[in-house]
């Protein structure tokens, strides 16, 4: 999905400009063996990881330094009801997906409310040069959606937007507190991916966050920060890097996952408070 200038203004009044422009330059390559590592150590009546060392855990000084996503403001509580979901699509963005053709005697699909990556990309990955304001707003909703749905409210299986998360931007500022949402969201894919719940094994939520967060607080899986794009806040005080710019670029993984997920438990059965907590001061 191109970012268009023309949707700055948009996404700034919902609060989201930082954490869009960070996720929007680039992301580091998931290290799929040290989440698994971590997660191993996720114990849901605490939210905390249980360590040797202790306990811990992402916070919301966290989410606001890593992210930029803000933390005050009104609860995100969006209703499940999906009822007339196309309809509100159609009035919103001006379409929605088709329903799959079923044949005769056939059995019909349950179809999730929303829309998949691929049809977003297809219908609005760039916006006409000759837009007026009116479709602008669209396609910035549009991209918004798009981008929340893969990295904040990600569930797992990369493939769907939901439905409710472009109807929280139905008005651009409702000043909701998007770090607070994404934190519980977080919590709630880490206790199901604990006690191993979902079905394909996967996990979902903001895994930038997470991984940034395990980088700067434990030595274990914590890649090699190779360089710095050259950051452009188009001099907006707003859109200032955050704490995730450090890792901007990162070395790859190139040993196999089992045996690193071998490696990162051992190492993570033998950390010391002294490792934790001199990269914390």
């Amino acid at each position: 999905m191109h970012y268009d200038e023309r949707y700055t203004p948009y996404i700034e009044m919902t609060g989201l400009l930082p954490f869009v422009q960070l996720v929007s330059r680039s992301t580091p390559n998931l290290n799929a063996a040290a989440v698994t590592t971590l997660i191993d150590r996720w114990r849901p009546e605490t939210h905390s990881f249980h360590l040797r060392t202790g306990e811990m855990t992402v916070t919301l000084q966290d989410v606001s330094m890593i992210t930029a996503l803000p933390i005050e403001g009104k609860p995100l509580c969006m209703s499940t009801d999906s009822e007339g979901w196309r309809q509100q699509m159609e009035a919103l963005i001006g379409m929605s997906p088709q329903e799959p053709e079923v044949e005769d005697g056939g059995k019909k699909d349950r179809i999730p409310a929303g829309a998949t990556f691929t049809w977003i990309a297809a219908n609005f990955a760039h916006c006409p040069e000759d837009a007026d304001d009116e479709v602008i707003q669209r396609y910035a909703r549009v991209y918004m959606w798009y981008v929340i749905s893969r990295t904040i409210f990600a569930d797992g299986t990369g493939k769907n937007a939901p439905w409710m998360w472009l109807k929280a931007l139905t008005v651009f500022d409702n000043k909701f507190s998007w770090g607070s949402a994404a934190l519980a969201y977080l919590y709630r894919q880490l206790d199901d991916a604990c006690g191993r719940t979902i079905k394909d094994g996967g996990v979902g939520g903001c895994m930038l966050l997470l991984s940034v967060w395990s980088w700067e607080r434990l030595p274990i899986g914590r890649p090699k920060s190779s360089q710095w794009n050259t950051w452009d806040d188009h001099g907006n005080s707003v859109r200032q890097p955050t704490w995730a710019y450090k890792w901007d670029l990162v070395s790859e993984v190139a040993s196999e996952v089992n045996l690193l997920y071998k490696q990162y438990t051992n190492e993570m059965d033998s950390l010391t408070p002294e490792q934790v907590r001199l990269f914390q001061s």
